[in-house]
């Protein structure tokens, strides 16, 4: 247990991804690792940049977690009078899981906004802290061999910064998988739903942007290369919907995801 406890120490140094995933926690001291890129593209914008994470089960019903940690290549628009830059560090978001049962789990997310933008453009940290909490579920679907399916829902409470407070946000998710029966894959495809409820709040100059949606799709494999190592890939769509009204002295907006399509693929250790 130590040994492992200093190995997932050794890996948040480098480390990564915000409620890991809506399925099981891993078994009993069990540690995972996950390195990967991540691609969004959008018209002349587009980012690209390096996600690394770590988890650990640290008794049979707590699961932590480092996620979302990394480096951000770019993001910028390309055009002749665009400057190249937002990139740098990425913020690292700190998880924990609890199991109230084997299917049914209580999560924790605290983002700590340690990123640093270098250059203009899209910058990889929003300079936010904020929570993300709810409850997760997931099941095997027993009538149908090798398919199963993971929930959320959690509501997304950000801090002010920068004189912005964002408005707080419910959000919603779920993945269906489908392990195939006679080769190491897994075919899977997921939807979310953020919904901000509340209106976010400019100390300056006044800000309505409640009602605003992000909407994303995606689908992908797993394959496992050995029983400890795997590698996951998805494509993604994402809309966002930002609502807002604008008054005389003008506005600043809080941006959630925005619009993109986009891939990450990244590579998994358990020990």
């Amino acid at each position: 247990m130590i040994k492992k406890i200093i190995l997932l120490a050794a890996a948040i140094a480098t480390s990564s991804f915000a409620t890991w995933d809506y399925f099981g926690l891993l078994a009993d001291g069990q540690v995972s690792t996950k390195a990967g890129i991540y691609y969004d593209w959008d018209g002349d914008w587009s980012q690209m940049g390096l996600k690394v994470g770590a988890r650990m089960n640290i008794a049979p019903q707590i699961e932590l977690s480092v996620q979302s940690f990394g480096f951000q290549f770019w993001g910028e628009w390309d055009c002749d009078a665009c400057p190249d830059g937002g990139y740098g560090l990425r913020d690292l978001v700190l998880g924990s899981r609890y199991a109230l049962d084997p299917e049914l789990y209580f999560f924790l997310d605290f983002n700590i906004p340690i990123g640093r933008e270098k250059g203009a453009g899209t910058p990889p940290s929003q300079g936010e802290i904020y929570l993300y909490f709810g409850a997760q579920h997931h099941k095997n679907i027993e009538a149908v061999q090798g398919v199963s399916y993971g929930a959320e829902a959690g509501i997304f409470w950000g801090f002010e910064h920068d004189d912005l407070e964002r408005g707080l946000e419910v959000r919603f998710g779920g993945e269906l998988d489908y392990k195939l029966p006679k080769v190491p894959l897994t075919l899977l495809v997921g939807a979310q739903f953020w919904l901000r409820v509340f209106e976010s709040e400019d100390n300056d100059k006044g800000l309505h942007d409640s009602w605003s949606d992000q909407w994303k799709f995606w689908f992908g494999a797993n394959y496992a290369i050995k029983e400890n190592i795997s590698i996951n890939g998805q494509i993604i769509l994402r809309s966002q919907d930002l609502e807002h009204r604008k008054n005389n002295e003008g506005f600043r907006q809080i941006p959630m995801e925005g619009d993109a399509f986009g891939f990450t693929v990244d590579m998994e250790f358990k020990f």
